[in-house]
């Protein structure tokens, strides 16, 4: 039987990987998408790189570490940058965390339950959908998530003291990973705190007195760097502050559990996936939970999956609170944070309640109740996710960030690129991409510069002068923006191209446009400075 339900979880494993890797190059690359390119090729230039520890990149953005960077060394050193480069390991590794939750959850569930559960999480919108294109980043973020869940269990099972060492330094590692990774840490010690005290009083009680100072002094030492480098983030204000209220945030929630926020952001269609499945859960877990509560148990495998359903609904809670209390999250990639929690709470509590029955009739019944329920999400999630790839087939229609067109404009620029002084990328959501597909020797060339276009209209005539002099140096500067109407920022195109009316030493053509399914989404213009005596 043990047998039968690993190969049925690695069946599902194999199945997500499947349904994550049709045709895997599209939508196009995202520019957070590869930001962590340059640093895993050794930062050749500073094109997002925050902090070094001599010549080894260390923090990519402020908020986000350069552990992804450091794993995709080996695989960009032998294969390049490319769309199969940058997805395929992220996909593989989700199918891991897929196999690990497996685990973590087989021994308190029971075969059946579990690979119920792993099946429903394959074919899921909120894992599959990130996991594709793991812009947040969030393969990693679950990954450590479902390592820690899987310690913390078999802990319960068989103390043993390596297991919390391990917790601790997967929190280091997520931590490092993404600084997020803070909610996920609160949340599980509140909730180690309130549902597994126990637990908590016999790892005490098994260290020696230098190993609880240790402990002590590590614990210290960990919240007060977490304290150190996150507060500073709080003040850091980016291009855009999330500040929606409660129910905004708990629509964007459900938005992101059903795939909808995904699909809706890449496509910018979500019609037709079916958005009610992450709402219904979450009070199915929440009317259970009171059952299990109140529902004298005298089986102690019931009440055991019953404190682990609470656990699982708190952590989830916790962690949406967090979420909601920090000005900058809001993104799916943050709410994604809260997979699988839901899903686990209603597994656990269903098969409390479940175990509970003492007659068979009505056992038969509860099967049919939940088994039911579990087949009606699996359905949904499927036919969300057969959607959301169905796009890939026969959608012309993308995010002017998510284009497939941004293939097309690097084969040019890494083409012609060297006959240009300059490649000047005029708005967000164009140089990373470029950046990342073209050869070592081209990147030097390019630059990314919305930032100064954005800006441009606010200087004086002077301050603008001076700053087109030092943008583009004397020659022929390749120059690229975002058609009208699909840009990110309006301004940075309307800012260029009323630099170049208003300085007539900078003579312009639009060189080449490139369309997608009908819609113009780049423009690339050369713009040639003369040099004084001409």
């Amino acid at each position: 039987m043990h047998r039968w339900s690993d190969s049925l979880a690695l069946v599902a494993a194999c199945i997500f990987i499947f349904l994550a890797t049709y045709r895997i190059q599209l939508p196009g690359l995202y520019y957070d998408e590869v930001n962590f390119v340059n640093a895993s090729q050794g930062a050749p230039d500073n094109t997002f790189i925050y902090m070094k520890l001599g010549s080894v990149p260390l923090l990519i953005m402020p908020y986000l570490g350069a552990l992804k960077a450091w794993i995709y060394a080996p695989v960009f050193h032998l294969f390049g940058v490319s769309p199969l480069t940058v997805r395929l390991p992220a996909i593989l590794l989700a199918a891991v965390t897929l196999l690990i939750f497996y685990y973590a959850i087989r021994d308190a569930l029971g075969l059946i339950w579990a690979v119920v559960t792993i099946w429903i999480m394959a074919v899921d919108p909120a894992n599959l959908f990130p996991s594709r294109l793991d812009w947040g980043p969030t393969v990693l973020m679950h990954f450590f998530q479902a390592v820690i869940l899987a310690l913390w269990f078999s802990y319960r099972k068989n103390p043993q003291l390596w297991k919390p060492v391990m917790i601790l330094g997967c929190f280091g590692l997520g931590f490092f990973d993404k600084f997020n990774f803070v909610w996920f840490l609160l949340a599980f010690t509140a909730g180690i705190i309130l549902c597994y005290p126990a637990s908590l009083l016999t790892l005490w009680s098994s260290l020696s007195r230098l190993a609880r100072w240790l402990a002590i002094i590590l614990i210290l030492v960990g919240f007060g760097v977490i304290v150190d480098v996150t507060l500073p983030l709080l003040h850091f204000q980016p291009t855009k502050v999330h500040t929606a209220g409660l129910e905004v945030k708990w629509g964007a929630l459900l938005s992101t559990l059903s795939g909808r926020a995904v699909a809706g952001f890449i496509f910018g269609n979500a019609s037709e996936i079916i958005p009610y499945v992450p709402f219904w859960l979450i009070i199915t877990d929440d009317f259970l939970g009171l059952g299990c509560l109140f529902l004298p148990m005298s089986d102690p495998v019931a009440r055991e999956n019953r404190r682990n359903g609470f656990f699982c609904l708190l952590v989830g809670f916790l962690v949406f609170i967090q979420i909601t209390m920090t000005p900058q999250a809001g993104g799916p990639h943050h709410y994604s944070m809260i997979f699988p929690f839901p899903l686990l709470a209603f597994a656990f509590f269903a098969k409390s309640l479940y175990s509970q029955v003492a007659s068979k009739y009505f056992r038969a019944f509860a099967a049919v109740i939940f088994g039911c329920a579990a087949m009606c999400i699996f359905f949904v999630n499927s036919h969300n996710t057969a959607i959301y790839l169905s796009h890939f087939r026969t959608s012309l229609h993308y995010n002017p960030r998510w284009s497939p067109e941004i293939y097309s404009l690097s084969e040019y620029i890494n083409e012609h690129g060297f006959d240009g002084n300059r490649i000047i990328s005029t708005d967000w959501g164009l140089h990373d991409q470029l950046h990342a597909l073209a050869p070592k020797k081209l990147r030097r060339r390019m630059r990314d510069l919305w930032p100064t276009f954005r800006q441009f209209g606010q200087k004086t005539k002077e301050e603008q002068s001076a700053t087109l002099r030092s943008i583009f140096p004397e020659g022929m500067n390749f120059v690229l923006t975002f058609a009208a109407s699909k840009e990110s920022f309006p301004e940075t195109r309307q800012n260029f191209l009323a630099s170049l009316a208003a300085h007539p030493e900078l003579k312009s053509h639009l060189a080449k446009e490139f369309w997608f399914g009908g819609e113009k989404i780049y423009e690339l213009y050369e713009v040639i400075r003369s040099s004084p005596g001409g």
